[in-house]
């Protein structure tokens, strides 16, 4: 039992070294009707201003299936799709100094 509980400790030691690493800023304003290029590029500026190195923005792009069809929110994926894998999208935010990423940079 002495080990059992030597091991956890030291596990739960190094996870406190190991902090979680996180975006310094969220957005979950990348939704609706009103996506576009434009206002992602908004939204980043705006974290820009708030002073954030990094910007995690909320988004549900997909390409269209069985199951996507039966989502109330289908369409603007494909909308979300095409905006986020655009060729200027991606200048815009190199050009500010940022990256696209994914949760394997988190």
């Amino acid at each position: 039992m002495r080990y059992a509980l030597t091991a956890r400790w030291r596990r739960q030691s190094e996870l406190d070294q190991q902090a979680a690493r996180s975006s310094a800023g969220f957005s979950s304003e990348f939704y609706g009707e009103a996506v576009s290029e434009e206002l992602f590029l908004q939204t980043l500026d705006a974290s820009i201003a708030r002073g954030e190195r990094s910007l995690e923005v909320m988004c549900h792009p997909a390409y269209v299936d069985r199951i996507i069809m039966g989502s109330a929110y289908c369409y603007p994926r494909l909308d979300e799709l095409d905006v986020l894998t655009s060729a200027s999208l991606k200048a815009a935010v190199a050009d500010r100094g940022y990256r696209l990423g994914t949760y394997r940079d988190v």
